[in-house]
């Protein structure tokens, strides 16, 4: 019974000693494990501070960069402003000097051209004096201008009315060969007017409505001669 009670105690105790070498273990293991953490922390913040301070100095470089750039295209747009101005200024006096050369020219020309019409006119005057100087002396033959032709008018009417005026204009109208020239005239003043005219009104107040007087008569005249 002894050797059972001593062989647990040293049991007991093995197994308390092995319980406080593995506490002390596990305590050395954390405070290794802090250290590092402590080490990583201080490694990141360092690395991060570096790196702001290299994103710092980059924008400053750029910012510095963008700003030298500006002040140069400032530059630059001023002098092609100033460049401008004097090339508008130059081209105006060009423009200016050339419009008024235009224009001495033009009056010279001008000039010219009144003398030359004015010697021709004085000219012709002298002439236009003899020729009537000498037609007082001789004979004068009479100029006489001839009107419309009756018979070129009418042979747009033909094609309905026949060569002698001999048809009933597609199967409707009168006759009008034997027409006098009065008949003619009032007939074709009255579809001119719309004053006139049976079945065959709308068809010939077309063919008459844009002839003169001249040439109705003439037509006429043609017509009672059929």
């Amino acid at each position: 019974m002894n050797k059972i009670l001593l062989s647990s105690a040293v049991t007991v105790l093995l197994l308390a000693g092995c319980s406080e070498d593995k506490k002390t273990t596990t305590q050395a293991t954390a405070e290794v494990a802090k250290q590092e953490i402590v080490e990583t922390k201080e490694t990141v913040s360092s690395e991060v501070k570096e790196t702001a301070t290299a994103v710092e100095e980059k924008v400053k470089e750029v910012s510095d960069s963008v700003s030298g750039t500006t002040q140069v295209t400032e530059k630059v747009a001023e002098e092609i402003k100033e460049n401008s101005k004097d090339t508008i200024e130059s081209t105006k006096e060009v423009v200016e000097q050339k419009v008024e050369e235009v224009k001495n020219d033009v009056k010279d020309e001008v000039s010219s051209v009144t003398q030359a019409v004015t010697e021709k006119v004085e000219e012709t005057t002298d002439a236009a004096k003899e020729v009537i100087s000498e037609a007082t002396s001789e004979e004068v033959t009479e100029i006489v201008v001839e009107g419309p032709n009756g018979e070129a008018l009418y042979k747009t009417c033909a094609s309905c009315h026949g060569q002698k005026g001999e048809k009933e204009a597609l199967g409707k109208s009168q006759v009008i060969a034997g027409w006098d020239k009065e008949r003619t005239i009032k007939a074709m003043n009255g579809y001119k007017d719309g004053s006139y005219g049976g079945v065959m009104k709308n068809i010939m107040k077309p063919q008459v409505e844009n002839k003169t007087d001249a040439e109705i008569e003439a037509l006429a005249t043609f017509i009672s001669n059929l």
